[in-house]
């Protein structure tokens, strides 16, 4: 146990630079688009963004599922467990894409509504959740030590995410009032940095028996 949890520690200040490198880079992204669509609409901008965030939710899902799933499906070949796990991961991502970003939107003062994507569109998440759930178990079959799938990759759509579902509803005072730039990284390195980790790392660590770390098998490990 004592193992684990220092892993777990290792692993989260490990990936904290990649997270906030990540999403700076996510943030001029979508400032970028959303300063181009209040040029071109200003008075129906905001579809465009919902629209996006539709897409990469389904996505960041999707990737999450598959790197569970294969990471823990090569470990530990329990198809049950493997299974519930893989189908789990999709708590995290909802954390990371709507919850947080929800309330730190809040906690700022913006006018933030809540959009739960896993009741409203299930047809839209569970489908790509599936994919990620199967194609892990494709993948568990050839994944190295580290990982089948880069958890950069991982990040770097959580971020775009998280940011679109901020300025999709509600928080879109960042764009152009800097005093809010700051906080708003912070709302989004916290949304992504812990919910990734968790589902990349935390999960399947806690769910891989203690015999496989002590015999033959390093702990898993996503690459960056």
């Amino acid at each position: 146990m004592k193992r684990r949890f220092n892993t777990v520690v290792i692993e989260l200040t490990h990936h904290l630079p990649y997270t906030v490198v990540s999403s700076l880079i996510a943030m001029v992204a979508v400032w970028y688009f959303g300063i181009t669509q209040m040029a071109q609409h200003p008075n129906g901008w905001v579809p465009e963004t919902e629209w996006s965030f539709h897409v990469l939710h389904p996505l960041h899902v999707c990737i999450s599922a598959i790197t569970t799933t294969a990471v823990l499906w090569h470990f530990d070949r329990k198809l049950f467990k493997t299974l519930l796990i893989g189908l789990s991961s999709v708590i995290p991502c909802a954390i990371s894409d709507y919850i947080v970003p929800f309330v730190g939107g809040r906690l700022l003062g913006q006018p933030m509504k809540l959009h739960i994507c896993l009741i409203e569109h299930p047809t839209l998440i569970l489908p790509f959740l599936v994919i990620g759930v199967v194609g892990g178990f494709l993948f568990g079959e050839h994944v190295s030590g580290k990982s089948v799938f880069s958890h950069g990759v991982h990040v770097f759509v959580s971020s775009l995410a998280a940011l679109f579902y901020l300025v999709s509803f509600g928080c879109t005072g960042w764009m152009t009032d800097v005093r809010l730039v700051f906080p708003v990284l912070m709302v989004v390195v916290i949304a992504v940095w812990v919910p990734c980790c968790v589902s990349d790392i935390v999960i399947p660590i806690s769910a891989i028996n203690e015999a496989h770390h002590g015999r033959h098998h390093p702990v898993p490990r996503p690459s960056v």
